[in-house]
Formats: C-alpha cells, sequence, structure tokens
C-alpha cells in the first residue's frame, strides 16, 4: 500500500517539475524579449529562444517518452543549472550590472534549495559563483557592486547547507513514519482502503485483498460502493456513505461477496479526508472482518434461545439466586447463612416456578428476596431453614432431593424438592442454580394412604385375630362330635367340616403374620441356623409328603445370622413348605444349601417337580395369587416371603424349567443392623 503512495508523490513530483519547465520556458522567452526591447541585445534574445526552445521540448517529451519521463528529475537538474549559465550569460552582457547580478543571485540561491542533497547544492552555487567571479574579474576587474554579489551567494551557500541539514532531518523522520506507518499497514488485521471523492479506489491494503478475493490490479480504480455491494449502486440506500459524503466519521456493518462467492460480514469505520480548503476529496475506509464473531453470536444466540425455551417449556420450577453481596465461601457457617438469607434476591425463574407460589408470571418474582419464600413463623422454622443452609454449605454448595416448607403468595404451606448449585468465583459465591418440585399434593396423598394403610393393617391384624376364637371354637365342637357319634357318614361330614376350618385357620394365621411383618413387630436377635432349620423342618413333620421326602441338607455348623428371628422364620417355613408340597410325586427330593459369605448368608432351596409355567412366573409373589385352581395353598406363601424380605433388607431369585423342579436362591444380611 505504502508503494501507492509513494506512486502518488512520484506523479505529484512529475506534475511540478513540469510546472516549473513550463513556468521557467516562459519566464526566458520574456526576459529574452524584455532585454531585446530595453537595450536591443540580440545575443540574450537568441540565447533565450534557444534556452526556451530546449525546455518546451523537454516539457513534451516527459509526456510520450518513457525513458525521458524516468529521469525527468535528472534532466530538469540539469536544465536548471544550463538557465542560470544563461542567467551569468545574461548578467556578462549587461557588464554585471547591480540590476541585473542581484536577481541572478537570489535566483541561484533559490534554486539551490530545491535540491535533495547538499553536495548538489553547493556545488551548484560555488560553480556558478566561481563562474561569475572569473567572468567579473576578466571583464572589467574588480567592481565594488561585485561584493554584494559575492557575499549574497557565499551567504547563500552557507544557508543552503543548514536549509538541506534540517530538510535531511525531516526527510530521514518522514521516512521513519512512513516505515512505521507501512509496517502497521501491511501487518494489520483489518483491510484499508483509500479512495477519492468520487468512490474510486485508489490505494488498498493487502489484508483486504486476502478478505474479499481480489487482487491489487482489480481493486485500483473500482468504485468501492459497488465492490461491497455487487450491484449499481444508489447513495440514497446507504447511510453509511451518505455520511461519509457530508464529511461525517461513521461506522456500519456490511455483507460482502468474495471473488469466490463467499459472504463474509465486515465492520467498517470511515473517516472523510479533506484538502487544504476544507472540501472533502477523499475517505479512508477500515474493514474488519467479523464473520467469525457473528458465527459465534448468532450461534451462542440460538443457544440462549434453546436455554430459554427450555427453561420456559420445563414443567418442574427453574430459578437462580443472585447475591447482592457476594458470599466469601471462607466465612465461617452462620455469617454466610445470613448473608445468604440478607442478600439473596431472584434473579430469574420461569412461569412455571412463579405459579407453584400462586403467581401468574415470571416477571412478578424478580427481584423478591429469597428469604420471603421460606416459612419461618417460629425458632423452630428458622433453625430448620438453616440446618439446610449448613447441608448446603458443608456439602460443596449443593444438595439434591431435599425437602423444604415454604409458603405460597396467599399463605399457604407448599413442600418443595429441592436441587440447588451454588457458582463460586473469586472465592466468593455469586449465585445459585435451584430447579425444584412442588411436591405438597405427593405428601398429602402418601400421608393419606399411610394411615389408611395403618388403619387396614389394624383392622387386618385384629379381624384375623378376632376370627381364630370362632374357628378354634369350631374345631373343638368337630372333635366332640367325631368322638361322641358313632356313625361314619356323619363323622365323614365332620371330617370335611374340621378340614375346612383347619384351611380358614392356616389362611388367619398367614394373614396375621402379614401384618406383623409389614408392622415390623418382631425384634433383631442372632440365629444359628444349623438348629433353626431342624426346628423347622420338625413344624413341618406334618405334612402328608414328609415322610416320603428325601431331604439333602447342608447347613455349616457355625453359620449365624443377626436379624428377625419371626421373619426368617417365615421364609424359610413358607420356602420348604412349597418345596415338599411341589416336589416329584412319585420320587419327592428337597435340597436345601446356606452358604456363608463375608457378609451375607445364602439360601437356596430346590425341589425336583413339574417347575412354574412360563405365564404364571411374574405373579407367583402376588398377594393370593394360586398358580392352579386345585392348588392346596390359600397363594399366601411368597407373598409373604417377598414381604417379609423387604424387611429384612433382603433379596431373591429363582430358576426353574419344565419337568426339573425348580430353586429359590435367596441372599440375606448377615447383620441386619449393619
Amino acid at each position: 500500500m505504502l508503494s501507492r503512495f509513494q506512486d502518488k508523490l512520484k506523479e505529484q513530483e512529475l506534475r511540478n517539475l513540469r510546472y516549473l519547465t513550463v513556468f521557467a520556458a516562459l519566464a526566458v522567452t520574456a526576459l529574452g524579449f524584455l532585454f531585446e526591447f530595453l537595450y536591443h541585445d540580440g545575443w540574450i534574445l537568441f540565447t533565450g529562444l534557444i534556452m526556451s526552445m530546449g525546455l518546451t521540448i523537454s516539457f513534451f517529451l516527459s509526456y510520450y517518452n518513457t525513458s525521458f519521463r524516468t529521469y525527468y528529475s535528472q534532466i530538469t537538474d540539469f536544465t536548471i543549472v544550463l538557465l542560470h549559465f544563461w542567467a551569468v550569460f545574461v548578467a556578462y552582457q549587461r557588464d554585471f550590472e547591480i540590476e541585473v547580478l542581484l536577481p541572478v543571485s537570489i535566483s541561484i540561491f533559490t534554486f539551490a534549495l530545491i535540491y535533495d542533497r547538499v553536495i548538489k547544492s553547493v556545488i551548484f552555487i560555488f560553480l556558478l559563483t566561481t563562474l561569475m567571479l572569473s567572468l567579473m574579474l576578466f571583464k572589467n576587474g574588480w567592481q565594488p557592486q561585485n561584493l554584494v554579489a559575492i557575499i549574497t551567494l557565499y551567504s547563500g551557500a552557507f544557508l543552503s547547507d543548514q536549509i538541506q541539514k534540517r530538510k535531511r532531518q525531516f526527510q530521514r523522520e518522514i521516512q521513519n513514519q512512513e516505515s512505521r506507518f507501512s509496517s502497521l499497514v501491511e501487518h494489520m488485521n483489518d483491510g484499508l482502503i483509500y479512495c477519492d471523492a468520487d468512490w474510486k479506489i485508489m490505494s488498498v491494503s493487502e489484508q483486504f485483498c486476502r478478505m474479499s478475493g481480489y487482487p491489487v490490479n482489480e481493486l485500483i480504480g473500482s468504485d468501492l460502493r459497488e465492490v461491497i455491494t455487487q450491484q449499481e449502486f444508489d447513495i440514497e440506500q446507504t447511510p453509511f456513505f451518505q455520511q461519509l459524503t457530508e464529511g461525517i466519521v461513521c461506522r456500519t456493518e456490511f455483507s460482502i461477496k468474495s471473488r469466490q462467492g463467499e459472504m463474509l460480514t465486515a465492520r467498517a469505520n470511515g473517516t472523510p479526508y479533506f484538502d487544504a480548503f476544507g472540501i472533502r476529496n477523499g475517505s479512508m475506509i477500515v474493514f474488519t472482518d467479523i464473520s467469525s464473531l457473528k458465527y459465534t453470536q448468532d450461534l451462542l444466540k440460538k443457544r440462549e434461545e434453546g436455554y430459554r425455551t427450555f427453561i420456559d417449556q420445563s414443567a418442574i420450577g427453574i430459578w437462580r439466586t443472585d447475591y447482592l453481596r457476594p458470599v466469601p465461601v471462607d466465612l465461617p457457617i452462620e455469617a454466610q447463612i445470613t448473608l445468604l438469607l440478607e442478600s439473596g434476591i431472584i434473579a430469574e425463574c420461569n412461569d412455571f416456578m412463579a405459579k407453584m407460589y400462586g403467581y401468574k408470571h415470571s416477571s412478578e418474582l424478580i427481584g423478591m428476596s429469597l428469604k420471603d419464600f421460606y416459612k419461618l413463623e417460629s425458632e423452630r422454622d428458622l433453625s430448620g431453614l438453616k440446618d439446610r443452609f449448613k447441608e448446603f454449605i458443608n456439602n460443596g454448595y449443593r444438595i439434591s432431593n431435599t425437602e423444604s416448607m415454604e409458603i405460597d403468595r396467599n399463605g399457604n404451606l407448599r413442600i418443595m424438592l429441592n436441587n440447588n448449585i451454588g457458582i463460586i468465583e473469586s472465592g466468593k459465591l455469586t449465585r445459585t442454580w435451584r430447579v425444584q418440585a412442588d411436591i405438597t399434593d405427593r405428601k398429602n396423598t402418601e400421608r393419606e394412604l399411610r394411615d389408611a394403610y395403618n388403619e387396614l393393617d389394624t383392622f387386618f391384624y385384629k379381624a384375623s385375630h378376632d376370627l381364630k376364637g370362632p374357628i378354634a371354637s369350631m374345631l373343638g365342637v368337630v372333635h366332640l362330635g367325631q368322638m361322641d357319634n358313632k356313625e361314619p357318614q356323619i363323622n365323614r361330614y365332620f371330617e370335611m367340616i374340621g378340614a375346612s376350618a383347619s384351611r380358614l385357620d392356616k389362611t388367619l394365621m398367614e394373614l396375621i403374620e402379614i401384618a406383623r411383618t409389614r408392622k415390623g413387630t418382631s425384634k433383631t436377635n442372632e440365629v444359628h441356623l444349623k438348629p433353626f432349620t431342624s426346628m423347622i423342618l420338625d413344624d413341618l413333620a406334618h405334612l402328608p409328603k414328609y415322610s416320603r421326602v428325601k431331604f439333602k441338607i447342608e447347613v455349616p455348623d457355625q453359620a449365624a445370622m443377626v436379624t428377625d428371628r419371626v421373619l426368617l422364620q417365615s421364609v424359610f417355613k413358607n420356602l420348604i413348605h412349597n418345596a415338599i408340597n411341589y416336589s416329584s410325586r412319585l420320587d419327592p427330593k428337597v435340597e436345601i444349601l446356606i452358604r456363608e459369605k463375608e457378609k451375607t448368608i445364602e439360601l437356596a432351596v430346590m425341589d425336583n417337580g413339574e417347575g412354574i409355567p412360563e405365564a404364571i412366573q411374574p405373579k407367583i409373589f402376588e398377594m393370593f395369587y394360586r398358580g392352579h385352581q386345585d392348588s392346596e395353598g390359600s397363594g399366601l406363601g411368597l407373598f409373604v416371603v417377598k414381604n417379609a424380605l423387604e424387611k429384612m433388607k433382603g433379596n431373591i431369585r429363582f430358576q426353574t424349567a419344565t419337568g426339573k423342579g425348580t430353586v429359590f436362591y435367596v441372599t440375606f444380611p448377615k447383620n441386619l443392623l449393619d
């Protein structure tokens, strides 16, 4: 770009030299005729015309001869020397009259200042001075007026030397400034363009060429407005150019289509510049490629819109608390809690959160104090709130699934489930993001269900106990009737009544056991498993198939566990009872295996029956479910096992295959209290 400035300077210099040549030719011609008119000196007129003709030829050759134009500055220097030789000749012809000698001396001194080097200026002055002095002595000898010329010329030589030194200093400073400017322009990340008053591009930086994809030679002379808009331009359409035309510094953004067809966004800063008369003769425009910035801004905008949509459309409350006085994390916990409550305000929230508290729109909450959301009617309420804040601080300024009691706009108590995370910046808590759900209705429903459940359990337990008395009386009456009656048919009826009463009594016992396990009324103690298993088998010895079953029992002698003995008895008894009942009719086999691990006890109960059909496998742990209508069980055994294991923190699974039997695997914690 600097080369363009230098070219402009060279063009200006060439133009000035041409003006000087024309002026000199006219001046010489005029002086020749003047001397001819005044003194009738034909030699002065003749030599002046020759000199004028030479200057005129030099002027025209500078337009039409490239080589001549290239060396026109040196040719002009030589012409100035010849011109002053002619001036010395004129002074010689006029006998060095003071009226002629003084203007010649001043001209020599004046033209000496145009040389760009001191040595040229000094040689020019001393050469002509020596020539004039020699001619003066040769023609007239020494004359007093000669002293004036000598003093003028030699003083001029001294002054010329000083002026040239200052000129050289200024030139060096200008060159340094130009070099700095050139380095700045060529290495800046922005594109720079100079254009004239008609928007024709005069100079352009390499960076703009790289931005636009156009080479310098295509841009120079082009209309800047058309380069930017890629179309015929109406200045009224763009205030930017209109303001520059009016001489106003302005700024805007353009979408520029590069030579390769790519669109880029550039920020343009325009500055008009003016001539010596205050008339705008051009503009400087700096283009900054902000395509990446605009892309990033658009991406951030889209993400922000997505984030805002997510926040606004979420079916949970989302809000942000800002702290007017950020809370230093190195303060004591009590001081932090005080600052949290005093300086916390609602800075952002969604409409769903606002509706939780009885408001219509989120804007109604913005700026509200944090402590206004909490139920603080007593010291107990305040203490509970501080405990939650302590948990928040001690857990690294975050909490998960914590319940809080808060009040809505109408003073109603609301129960919220909270997940909070604090943002720490420079050692201070500046804001907290909160996600919360209103679980008031759920909590109320849970409480109602729990109350109903407890009432049902109580009824269940009492009803079962109340029914056992009549059933026992019924069995006693049946027993007495069998003893007193001697007729076989009537005794058969008594047996049927007794069997039904026994099944009912068994069902009631299982129901009582279920109620007891669900209430958790049993106590925890140590159980040694080998004698415990033997006791269970003795209790089941009354079963019809018991005597035919081949048992395989493996229980370590020292195996023991700390658990609820009653619940454990329910698990063992029901699983072994089912294994005996559902083992093979022809060759019944039951295996009971216990393995002791480091922290668990594993029980396996296996039979060799027909297995559990695939269709009923998902339902076997349901209450009152019987796999077959002819089943002798009540459908409560495995339901009791499942409920007991839930209380014992154990789990159960099974494997079964048609015709190969079923195995139930149970895992207990070795110590229920751990």
